[in-house]
């Protein structure tokens, strides 16, 4: 549905805040943004009350973190209880660091973050702020590559239902471009595993891997990938693309003695050069045998694989596995990254690492880019590379060529802000 001219209807707004001037300032710029206030409230309980006896929830909760009847947080878990998914704008005079905890705990809680915004509010910063969550029905409307799914419904397969995925050649591999920062040009791909299910579709690693994790098959999952990423390798070099691909590696394959020749027989025996394969670690949990790691990983970055450490700034993937390993590429967690544009604290964080990484000649890859904004501050910071829905969904290895021959042909190359989706 589309209001005039195939805008977007106006969206519809409860607005919550203590403070009567505040209140009726807020609503005010509601109206000049253009936003249809459904009702508002000077206390969370109320609020709760009128959202709950609207005939239809609210697109969105504007509300202020300080009430007299109850906390932002505890109003953000009622809202999550009330209405689960229901997209919320913050609006105090409170830190960027407390906003950003409350927003933290509102994407927790299941609800949409959309961000935070200083008191006095301005129409104009609503209005960009809110433009993503008025347009989200025509993005999810526009999307052609169908995303994996991993719900209630979908299966949770034993050893051998896995096995027989992997005789049948069930698992496919989807691939999301890697490109340069400063010029967008497509630097590389990473290997995303996907299993086509023949009963509930295509289905994400989050549906199966913790089962092949538990029931120790995950070695001959990674085979199969590198089975695979050597074959579409050699697809694309055959049609004049040498695009190098990264692969993930769990670190419970890295206990392995033998994985380190496997993979490079593997490779030699494909004809493909080693420094085409970047191997991304995983790093969900500490390696148990440091000494077998560290052998497997210096036998492969001595034959001319590239080595990644992902994730880096959540968990284990830490300063420490950066001391400790020889990785030629480290990956900002999308955690980070998503909305630090929105996140000025962040902005120092991701500037330390950017410099750490290029001090010690490794290169810095911005995951979860889904915004212009961060794309041009991760640019400003000198990140190396970027990977995001901004940029690019995954696409099977056959879209993949003409995914970049379209862009190129439109001016624009992947990484200058367009996005192109193919139908897998």
């Amino acid at each position: 549905m589309t209001g005039p001219a195939g805008k977007p209807p106006a969206l519809r707004a409860v607005v919550i805040d203590g403070s009567p001037a505040d209140l009726e300032a807020t609503v005010a710029q509601c109206r000049a943004a253009g936003v249809i206030v459904n009702g508002w409230s000077d206390c969370g309980a109320g609020a709760l009350e009128l959202i709950e006896s609207l005939p239809a929830p609210p697109d969105l909760v504007i509300t202020e973190l300080d009430l007299p009847d109850m906390d932002g947080a505890d109003l953000l878990q009622a809202l999550s209880m009330l209405e689960p998914g229901l997209p919320v704008v913050l609006v105090s005079r409170h830190s960027a660091r407390l906003h950003d905890a409350a927003l933290t705990l509102a994407a927790a809680l299941g609800l949409e973050a959309l961000g935070a915004l200083n008191k006095p509010l301005a129409a104009q910063a609503l209005q960009d702020l809110t433009r993503g969550c008025a347009n989200a029905a025509a993005r999810a409307a526009a999307l052609l590559v169908l995303p994996p799914r991993c719900d209630a419904d979908a299966p949770r397969p034993d050893a051998g239902e896995l096995l027989g995925a992997v005789r049948q050649q069930q698992f496919d591999l989807y691939y999301q471009p890697k490109t340069a920062l400063h010029d967008g040009v497509l630097r590389g791909v990473e290997a995303l595993l996907r299993w086509r299910h023949p009963h509930h579709g295509l289905l994400s690693p989050a549906c199966f891997l913790p089962q092949a994790e538990a029931a120790s098959l995950v070695d001959i999952l990674t085979v199969e990938v590198v089975r695979m990423a050597l074959r579409d390798w050699r697809r694309w070099h055959a049609e004049g693309l040498s695009l190098p691909i990264s692969i993930n590696l769990s670190p419970l394959s890295l206990a392995d003695p033998h994985l380190a020749e496997q993979l490079i027989k593997a490779v030699n025996d494909a004809g493909v050069p080693p420094r085409a394969i970047t191997f991304e670690i995983i790093e969900h949990e500490e390696i148990a045998d440091l000494a077998t790691a560290l052998r497997i990983l210096i036998k492969l970055r001595m034959h001319g694989f590239g080595l990644a450490l992902d994730d880096y700034g959540a968990g284990y993937a830490s300063l420490l596995q950066l001391s400790r390993f020889p990785f030629t590429e480290l990956k900002l967690d999308r955690r980070l990254v998503h909305n630090a544009s929105r996140r000025p604290h962040m902005h120092a964080l991701l500037r330390h690492a950017i410099a750490t990484a290029r001090a010690i000649g490794v290169t810095s890859v911005a995951e979860g880019i889904e915004r212009e904004q961060d794309r041009l501050l991760l640019r400003e910071l000198g990140c190396d590379l970027a990977q995001g829905y901004l940029i690019a969904r995954p696409m099977p290895a056959a879209a993949l060529p003409l995914w970049r021959g379209k862009s190129a042909a439109a001016g624009k190359v992947a990484g200058t802000g367009a996005v192109i989706q193919l139908r897998p």
